[in-house]
């Protein structure tokens, strides 16, 4: 049977398909689709709802490859690469590469400074602006471990 001559699905039909589609979504599956071709407003609902989809799957795998190159693999650096998101899908790919940028310049900076210890610079201190936490006592204990370091040597012990 041809397409054009299948019958059009019911309301009821599309509001099940749909809804099949939106249990997908919360059950954490993107991979799922409506058919565009519904008739009316259904047809929108499902142009929207795959849009929507796509944007999910996109979201997702670009959080699943920052998190395999950072935590895993140990490559920092990378940024979430969603430029045709808006609103707050805008803002959490922006906070996402926050994160990253500001991870990578704390442990940069540490790296960096470890390296100036070794190639015989003792003045090297992190300076690592704009931390908070953890990190600004990371930073504030390390500068402190360096300047004891460099007391003792002066100290001859």
């Amino acid at each position: 049977m041809h397409p054009k001559d299948a019958p059009t699905a019911t309301p009821e039909q599309c509001l099940r398909e749909i809804l099949d589609v939106v249990t997908c979504i919360r059950n954490g599956h993107f991979t799922c689709r409506l058919r565009e071709e519904m008739p009316g407003d259904a047809g929108e609902i499902a142009k929207v709802l795959n849009e929507h989809l796509d944007l999910l799957e996109a979201f997702r795998s670009e959080h699943l490859r920052l998190t395999e190159e950072i935590g895993v693999t140990g490559r920092l650096g990378g940024q979430a690469a969603l430029p045709e998101c808006t609103g707050a899908w805008r803002e959490m790919a922006d906070a996402t590469n926050r994160l990253g940028v500001n991870m990578t310049c704390q442990f940069r900076d540490g790296g960096n400074i470890v390296r100036e210890h070794l190639r015989g610079n003792p003045a090297a201190r992190m300076t690592a602006r704009n931390i908070a936490g953890e990190f600004r006592e990371f930073r504030e204990q390390f500068n402190e471990l360096l300047d004891r370091v460099a007391a003792d040597k002066s100290a001859g012990t």
